[in-house]
């Protein structure tokens, strides 16, 4: 996941005097988009398997809007300093959008990009599910003990919710 200094830092090498342009799955964000909010939160949950974890996560938030033209890349990184000169936190913090056409509803987003063309510059916005906690994790124990053909698969266990024979499936396939 992209973080607000990784995008600084690949938008800081493009044209600051190109339009930036945000796609989602519905199309283009109107040329009058405001850049409303930088948040950084810190959240403590417990997932179906019970395990309690902390973690920290950063929102750009976007707000549609009329306009003509379309902020530039050198804006948006104005925009984007000053913030982390302001909240430093915000700075290697993984980095999520929110974002709604037409402002009907708030929807959390993946950032990807950019997409340099001659014209523009652009940012994709990518739908974002829910995983298992549980299971992710015991996809990556899996991984982590003998890779995807490795000989150390430790036997499947299940949690108080998911079954995690599915993770060590998945996590084998390339053997079968």
């Amino acid at each position: 996941m992209i973080t607000f200094d990784e995008l600084l830092k690949r938008l800081q090498s493009q044209d600051p005097i190109k339009p930036l342009v945000f796609i989602t799955a519905d199309g283009e964000i109107g040329a009058g988009y405001h850049v409303t909010e930088l948040r950084h939160s810190i959240s403590k949950g417990i997932d179906c398997g019970g395990s309690i974890e902390t973690w920290e996560d950063a929102k750009l938030q976007l707000l549609d809007g009329p306009g003509s033209t379309h902020m530039t890349v050198g804006k948006f990184t104005n925009i984007i300093q000053k913030s982390l000169s302001a909240l430093p936190e915000l700075r290697n913090t993984p980095l999520m959008v929110e974002f709604g056409h037409n402002n009907e509803q708030l929807v959390l987003m993946s950032l990807h990009g950019p997409e340099v063309s001659d014209e523009t510059v652009a940012l994709s916005l990518g739908d974002v599910r829910a995983v298992c906690k549980p299971a992710v994790r015991r996809k990556r124990d899996v991984e982590d003990q003998g890779g995807c053909c490795g000989t150390a698969i430790p036997s499947p266990q299940k949690s108080s919710c998911c079954d995690a024979v599915t993770a060590t499936q998945d996590a084998t396939a390339c053997c079968t």
